[in-house]
């Protein structure tokens, strides 16, 4: 995603997707990352509950969107790092 890591790096959020199967097709990830971004940003310590409740404007027909709370909240604790 453009914009969102320096360099061309992997920004955490977009690592954790990596690494948790947080992505599959490809459609919604773009989307997903940036509003997961703007959570944490807001919201530093969000709990799974509130993962899903700053995603639900995004659709995904692939991954059942476990993967993808567990996702953020990988990057929240990598952030933490």
């Amino acid at each position: 995603i453009e914009g969102l890591a320096p360099k061309g790096e992997l920004d955490p959020m977009q690592e954790a997707f990596w690494e948790k199967h947080g992505l599959q097709c490809g459609y919604c990830t773009a989307g997903m990352i940036m509003a997961a971004t703007e959570l944490i940003e807001k919201n530093p310590d969000p709990s799974p509950e509130e993962v899903r409740e700053g995603l639900k404007g995004n659709i995904c027909r692939c991954t059942g969107y476990h993967n993808i709370v567990k996702a953020v909240l990988a990057a929240v604790e990598a952030k933490r790092s």
